[in-house]
């Protein structure tokens, strides 16, 4: 097999350039957006193609066996289309031993997110349970009434479709001073709204602690995002019953993908049996695209078209701990497409659907997917592309409005290294990162 790599500046052109470097028989392997050039992290987006196609598979001429090479000629002669069946077990025996590397590794030295350094202060204990739910509920009232008796003064103009404008923070509309640590947290990428929130719960320890340095400053801060965070792991409890788990969104957010890598981190971690569902049959390779997952895990997978089809396939798996469901891209736009997805995710069949979400998305879109995908219930969020992102305030400002735990976050492409099942503390830890995002842990 000839395997290259292309970088090109779309898709298209990408597509193009393996059609004449390798022929039509090319198969694609992956995809990436790249930055390179003189400017680095700033130069202009790439994609980098990888590719391989079968030469033949024309093994190195041996004296003693000339009758078997004339064979294998006559049979690549006699079936054209065995180069591309070759070419996709070659490449699936190469993905089968690389996933082996991998859960060996994950079973021996088991890789947690990145340990957190003790501050050098104290902070002041906090009260946990009612009292700051109650705090919380009452600050966002107030600020969310503050919020709208300004916006029903100024009366914004509303967009054709639907949009309302951005409202403005009372303190800034009114003229007064910003407050130096609401200026410190926009600059992490939190809206006005939440780092009114953020501050007003750190003010007592900012306050308290003496010579006060910046890293200081910031550990404060990060530790109360931590305690504005809810989360939920997934696989925090084994052995209570079978789990069924759905991925909903909207298109392009990597649902597929990331069902793959759930898969395989229950796989590592617990070694219980999973069965795979997909209902993905609108887009193009998209059950071929599941199903090299699947059988590079050797796991079995069901397609489903209708949803009483649905319910089959839950009773054919009804001795497995864990079901995994793959679901077609659905436009938020379409109320219709969303119906009938939720005649397939009905309440009774006690499946946990997580909603994926882009964290590369504008926040307004965020939450118009949010509110159209609310006729299906939503136990959890899960944010992708995080590594894409050079701010990820808007995970506390999505989180603060809808309070809804956050179970997995994804920070690339690569099965299934690139997936983080984060604590509190973890994601207000990426959030305030004087240093950047760095990928891939």
């Amino acid at each position: 097999m000839q395997v290259k790599v292309f970088e090109a500046q779309d898709m298209a052109t990408g597509l193009k350039m393996v059609k004449e470097a390798l022929g039509p028989d090319a198969l694609i392997l992956s995809t990436r957006t790249i930055r390179g050039g003189k400017f680095g992290m700033l130069g202009k987006p790439m994609m980098e193609i990888t590719a391989a196609v079968d030469n033949g598979w024309q093994e190195p001429k041996k004296q003693n066996s000339p009758p078997r090479q004339q064979t294998r000629n006559q049979a690549s002669a006699a079936v054209p289309s065995l180069k591309q069946q070759r070419a996709a077990q070659g490449y699936q025996a190469q993905e089968e031993i690389r996933y082996e590397n991998i859960w060996k590794k994950h079973q021996a030295e088991p890789q947690p997110l990145r340990e957190r350094q003790e501050p050098t202060y104290r902070p002041e204990p906090v009260a946990e349970g009612q009292d700051i739910q109650q705090e919380l509920a009452e600050l966002r009232s107030m600020v969310k009434g503050l919020s709208s008796r300004l916006a029903d003064q100024q009366q914004p103009p509303q967009r054709s479709n639907g949009y309302k404008q951005p409202q403005t923070s009372p303190a800034v509309a009114s003229g007064t001073a910003v407050d130096p640590i609401v200026s410190l947290l926009t600059g992490y990428g939190l809206n006005q709204e939440t780092a009114q929130v953020v501050t007003r719960f750190s003010r007592d320890t900012v306050e308290g602690t003496e010579h006060l340095s910046q890293p200081d400053l910031l550990r404060i801060l990060s530790d109360t995002i931590g305690r504005l965070f809810t989360t939920q792991s997934l696989f925090a409890q084994t052995g209570n019953g079978q789990r069924r788990i759905s991925l909903i969104g909207p298109t392009g957010v990597g649902k597929t993908t990331t069902l793959a890598k759930i898969a395989a981190h229950y796989l590592a971690e617990y070694g219980g049996r999973i069965g795979l569902i997909t209902i993905d049959t609108y887009r193009i390779a998209a059950v071929e695209q599941l199903k090299v997952y699947s059988e590079i895990m050797r796991l079995p997978l069901e397609v489903v078209i209708k949803p009483a089809e649905l319910e089959q396939a839950l009773e054919k798996f009804q001795n497995f701990d864990l079901v995994l469901i793959d679901t077609a891209g659905r436009s938020p736009r379409s109320g219709q497409d969303i119906q009938e997805l939720a005649a397939f995710l009905r309440p009774r069949l006690g499946i946990e659907n997580n909603l994926m979400l882009s964290a590369t998305t504008r926040e307004l879109e965020i939450e118009e997917t949010i509110r159209r995908f609310s006729l299906i219930p939503i136990q959890n969020f899960i944010f992708s592309k995080i590594d894409e992102c050079d701010q990820l305030g808007v995970l506390l400002n999505i989180h603060y409005k809808n309070d809804t735990p956050i179970s997995f976050l994804t920070n690339g492409q690569r099965v299934p290294e690139d997936l983080l099942v984060p604590g509190p503390q973890d994601i207000a830890d990426l959030i305030i990162n004087d240093h950047g995002y760095s990928p891939h842990g």
